[in-house]
């Protein structure tokens, strides 16, 4: 019974399909018309894909041709926010200067003077030129004002005359006998002064930049004197000749002081107009040195017998400078800077309190031991060299755009790309798989940039898509090839710039050529900071600015 009821069903079943291919409304029927539609309706998908495809590709071109194009802006000015902030400088300094000497009295060592005629002295003015050596330290991120110290050293020269000199005044010999001496210069008296100064500078300092080439920078600040010595030479030349009188007392003839104005016609007169008058034609050079040698204070001509000497001053006083200038950028680091300076120094000494040019045949007391005090004003051009230390040579040290912060990964572990089925997934955030709608609504252009972190070459997680669109479009199109164009910011020194965008090109050819990508299809450009895509001026700017952008090349 069993088995008759297992076959009435087998033979139900097998009738109920051959009906089913009889009849064209079965319901297998409709199934493998809906299985046609299906068919149908992605072929036709597949076609506007296709077309939409073409139309991309033909629109590729003037897209990249415009995004190719570099903004025209001016160049961003680099601030030297790479620099630690010290600095060490080489100035030299050449001007004129002008000076106030204060001088004591002529005649205050010589005793009951008359018949003088002493000609105030003139201090003429003079040139000077000098260098100073030192190290600074500039605060703040853009390093504008900082101080700096060092040594300064200055050399004048300078002159001091006497146009007339002539001084009758009473004096002792060498045999005790008081007389009547006279001292008249032979021509005007001149002293060559050259000066050696030692400062040390404590300094305000000031640099900017108008642009990546040129810049400016000041100093002021006072100067703490360490040293002032003065080294003269003179051509001085005295005439010395004498008076004496004589009058007899209880002790016999003594020598006394004629202070009249004219000699009385009993003294004896050793000058050179006596013996003139009396002895026509003969020498009176030979007749002075006769008397000199038997111990007379007298002579023709006579020059100093140290014709040169030094003087020095007290050390301790405080000056003033003001040093402004232009700054040429050699490079980021290195400056050449060209400008005018002022000085202004006050020097004092104690000053003799009884002078005496000279007394005796031979002596000189040089002109300088009068003066107590001078005030200098110095003003002229300086040039100078300063190099600012940086840092190890790092590239863009502003901070990036405020996002949240990518963890970096190894290249090396990224997840492998098939040619069936490109798709990108990593531990933390899988991408997402791709589907034809996708394909469809959200179009990927591989122009778009590829941002980096500062001073990174890391390739973030955000690129992916745009690298995933690479690769499927290269292999798409056989006969292309990749270019890869590396950027920077600003920040920075030029050829480190160069190097990281170089760097940064590097890395999205090498995470290619990991997935696939022959090498000889990919061409890799580094462009440093030229051609910024936005301003650098703000940290937003900079950070569109570190970027790798990817061109899809036809094979010529």
């Amino acid at each position: 019974m069993k088995k008759i009821i297992l076959f009435l069903i087998a033979a139900a079943g097998a009738l109920n399909v051959l009906a089913q291919n009889i009849n064209p409304e079965s319901d297998f029927v409709g199934h493998h018309n809906d299985y046609v539609k299906e068919k149908k309706h992605k072929e036709k998908k597949q076609r506007k894909k296709e077309e939409r495809e073409a139309e991309r590709r033909q629109e590729a071109p003037r897209h990249r041709e415009h995004a190719a194009k570099p903004m025209k802006m001016k160049p961003a000015i680099r601030q030297d926010t790479m620099a630690t902030g010290w600095c060490v400088e080489l100035n030299a300094i050449g001007g004129l200067f002008t000076q106030n000497v204060t001088s004591g009295s002529l005649t205050s060592g010589y005793a009951n003077i008359v018949n003088s005629k002493i000609s105030t002295p003139q201090f003429n003015n003079g040139g000077e030129f000098g260098f100073d050596a030192e190290v600074g330290y500039f605060f703040g991120l853009k390093r504008h004002f900082g101080i700096g110290t060092g040594i300064m050293y200055i050399y004048e020269q300078s002159s001091a005359t006497i146009d007339d000199f002539h001084m009758e005044s009473q004096a002792t010999d060498v045999f005790h006998n008081t007389y009547r001496q006279e001292i008249t210069a032979d021509h005007q008296i001149k002293e060559t002064w050259q000066t050696s100064n030692f400062d040390i500078p404590l300094l305000l300092k000031y640099k900017t930049k108008f642009s990546n080439k040129v810049g400016f920078t000041a100093d002021a600040g006072v100067l703490f004197n360490l040293s002032e010595k003065t080294a003269y030479k003179t051509n001085a030349a005295f005439d010395y000749e004498a008076v004496y009188q004589y009058a007899v007392g209880e002790t016999g003839v003594t020598t006394t002081y004629d202070n009249g104005a004219v000699p009385a016609a009993n003294d004896l007169l050793i000058t050179k107009s006596q013996y003139l008058s009396t002895h026509s034609g003969a020498n009176i050079q030979d007749y002075f040195n006769s008397l000199k040698a038997q111990g007379y204070n007298v002579g023709l001509g006579v020059t100093p017998n140290n014709k040169k000497g030094s003087v020095s001053y007290t050390s301790g006083s405080v000056g003033l400078l003001l040093r402004p200038a232009i700054s040429i950028y050699l490079c980021d680091n290195f400056t050449l800077n060209l400008g005018v300076y002022y000085l202004y120094q006050n020097f004092s000494r104690n000053a003799a309190s009884n002078y005496k040019i000279t007394d005796n045949t031979g002596s000189y007391d040089p002109i300088l031991n009068s003066v107590s005090g001078a005030s200098n004003n110095s003003y002229g051009l300086t040039a100078g060299l300063r190099y600012c230390f940086s840092r190890a040579c790092v590239g863009e040290t502003m901070p990036p755009p405020a996002e949240e912060p990518v963890a970096q990964m190894d290249e090396d572990k990224a997840p492998p790309v098939s040619s069936e089925n490109i798709q990108i997934t990593t531990t933390e955030t899988p991408a997402p798989p791709e589907t034809e709608e996708a394909e469809s609504d959200n179009h990927v252009d591989i122009s778009t940039p590829l941002l980096f972190d500062v001073n990174k070459t890391v390739i973030r997680r955000s690129s992916y898509p745009i690298l995933q669109e690479a690769i499927r479009q290269l292999r798409q199109n056989p006969d292309a090839y990749l270019v890869i164009h590396g950027y920077t910011d600003n920040t920075g020194t030029v050829s480190y710039n160069k190097g990281l965008s170089r760097r940064r090109a590097m890395a999205v050819k090498n995470y290619l050529r990991r997935h696939g990508i022959k090498t000889r299809t990919i061409k890799t450009i580094g462009h440093g900071e030229s051609s910024p895509a936005a301003s650098n001026h703000t940290s937003e700017g900079r950070a569109r600015n570190r970027r790798a952008v990817i061109k899809l090349k036809d094979e010529e």
